[in-house]
């Protein structure tokens, strides 16, 4: 059975993938690049964790608002827009503390992201939302592996800095597709409704 895509789900999978694959890049360095900076094995289980609780703290106060629903796209541009500077500030830090707080920002740009982003993807399914969501998580798996292995040789033959803007790049071109996406919603939510009378 063919899977049909509305435009929406294609852009957001297109996004989902971009992002992924940016993220990925650094997971299998992320301990070494602690260590670079001055940090331990501990400490690089210390920035995930601060990572995952902001995360999951911003998840539940962003998603459960009112104005949320309203404003989904600003929501998951905004936090597209701070992955990108978290993604340029890796470069500048020098010490664990540093990485601490730009963990704790990257944790509240993925709380914009998750809920706007899930929000959208399932708004945008007719039907077949297994198949929707099989071909989604298979992508994202497959391009975290493509992804681990370009990080590692971006890191092992040039540098961290080269990788981290790399990262920041492809965040950036997601920035430019929710742009298209909002847009896209706005031309639809502003298009005149005709008013069909029925003749009595």
């Amino acid at each position: 059975m063919r899977i049909s895509f509305s435009k929406q789900v294609q852009l957001l999978l297109k996004i989902s993938f971009l992002v992924t694959f940016a993220e990925s890049m650094l997971v299998p360095m992320y301990a070494a690049f602690t260590e670079k900076v001055g940090g331990s094995i501990l400490d690089a289980a210390i920035a995930y964790g601060v990572f995952a609780i902001a995360t999951g703290l911003a998840i539940g106060l962003v998603g459960t608002r009112q104005a949320f629903e309203r404003y989904t796209w600003r929501f998951l541009i905004a936090g597209f827009m701070a992955s990108v500077v978290c993604d340029l500030s890796y470069v500048f830090v020098q010490n664990k503390w540093q990485l601490f707080g730009v963990q704790i920002v990257a944790g509240l740009a993925s709380g914009l992201i998750e809920p706007a982003w899930d929000s959208l993807f399932t708004s945008g399914i007719k039907d077949s939302a297994a198949k929707h969501w099989s071909v989604w998580a298979g992508g994202t798996h497959f391009l975290s592996g493509v992804a681990a292995f370009a990080g590692g040789l971006i890191a092992a033959w040039s540098s961290f800095t080269v990788l981290f803007i790399c990262m920041a790049s492809i965040d950036a071109l997601a920035v430019v597709l929710c742009l298209r996406g909002r847009r896209r919603q706005t031309s639809v939510d502003t298009t005149p409704k005709q008013d069909i009378g029925v003749a009595a």
